[in-house]
């Protein structure tokens, strides 16, 4: 629209009107996607405390483990120096 120094109220009003729709419009798009990456994200922190568990299950098992090779070592060391005394 050209310069005009009669511009009338009703052109301003539209032209706000108009901003007020693009800016809601556009608004609203931007929440579209924030809620998108928020379920997004929501969904990877449940699967990270899903990783984190099976790693702490995990590593409880191999702790047991360790523990039942400690204690036979112990047995194994205790007969030898048994076989050992007695052949000493």
């Amino acid at each position: 629209m050209p310069f005009d120094d009669k511009v009338k109220d009703e052109d301003i009003l539209s032209g706000l009107a108009s901003l007020h729709q693009a800016l809601t419009e556009g608004f609203d798009r931007i929440e579209r996607r924030f809620t998108g990456v928020d379920a997004r994200l929501g969904g990877l922190e449940q699967k990270i405390l899903d990783v984190r568990n099976d790693v702490a299950r995990l590593e409880t098992r191999m702790l047991r483990r360790f523990d039942d090779v400690d204690g036979r070592f112990d047995t194994l060391e205790t007969r030898v120096t048994r076989l050992e005394d007695r052949i000493a």
